[in-house]
């Protein structure tokens, strides 16, 4: 649900959006933000019953939204979710390519298939739903796009080196597609949360020996010495996705509790 103090506003209205990672975490968080803000969104995760409760979330409160469900690492995925969205909108206004994967692996251990599966849902997926989405994104007069990076992408974290070069890959994508379509009216932002309160970032610091040692040591290094709630990651792209933020492209926003203010 939405943090306290925030309430559904029109922000968003007439706004069609697709959410990648729309199951749980921040890409839960996100489609529920968007539709409060009157975004129509078509929601996907490869977690079926995630997803359905998501979407069950938003029509208890008054949306409608579509779901597809399926997996990023399916190369067949993007062009169908273009299709669900030119079937059900005729367009799209803004796409998140929230979806992500940060499993901690030593660095030693990573393996070529753990490499290409975290390169596959992290940078790899959110590259190609783009250019899938790219027909309809057109259709739009000012058209956004978000994508979700990572303080990771920016500094060394422990046993997380595949996951940061994944996220540093984002914010590559990230500047080169506002490049190349800034003059067709598409922006491109990407957005890089520090630790969040999600099952991901439990996942991982429950993988080190000493989970509050790791919590510690993770939100050590940030001025505000807390996780993030995942409604204050999504505020940020709502506003990215909404027409307020329409001078912004190619930026690499940070949300990371000031971590790399030093």
């Amino acid at each position: 649900m939405l943090a306290v103090g925030i309430q559904p506003t029109s922000r968003l209205g007439g706004r069609c959006v697709l959410v990648t990672g729309a199951g749980g975490g921040l890409g839960r968080a996100t489609a529920l933000r968007l539709a409060a803000e009157g975004a129509r969104v078509l929601l996907t995760d490869a977690d079926e019953p995630a997803l359905a409760a998501t979407a069950a979330a938003i029509r208890a409160g008054g949306g409608a939204p579509a779901t597809l469900a399926g997996d990023l690492l399916d190369p067949g995925v993007p062009a169908r979710l273009a299709r669900h969205a030119e079937t059900h909108f005729g367009r799209l206004d803004g796409l998140c390519n929230v979806a992500g994967i940060s499993p901690a692996i030593p660095f030693e251990e990573t393996t070529p298939a753990d490499f290409d599966a975290i390169m596959g849902v992290n940078c790899k997926a959110a590259m190609f739903l783009i250019q899938a989405a790219l027909p309809l994104l057109r259709r739009c007069a000012a058209a956004s796009i978000v994508n979700v990076s990572s303080v990771g992408g920016r500094v060394a974290l422990p046993r997380l080196v595949a996951y940061g070069a994944s996220k540093a890959a984002v914010i590559g994508l990230t500047r080169g597609v506002a490049q190349e379509f800034a003059a067709e009216g598409i922006r491109c932002n990407a957005v890089c949360p520090g630790g969040i309160d999600t099952p991901m970032a439990d996942s991982v610091v429950g993988s080190f020996p000493d989970r509050e040692a790791a919590i510690a040591k993770l939100t050590g290094r940030q001025l505000l010495k807390r996780f993030a709630a995942p409604e204050e990651i999504s505020s940020l792209i709502a506003y990215l996705v909404s027409a307020e933020s329409s001078f912004i492209t190619g930026a690499v926003i940070d949300a990371d509790a000031g971590h790399t203010s030093s």
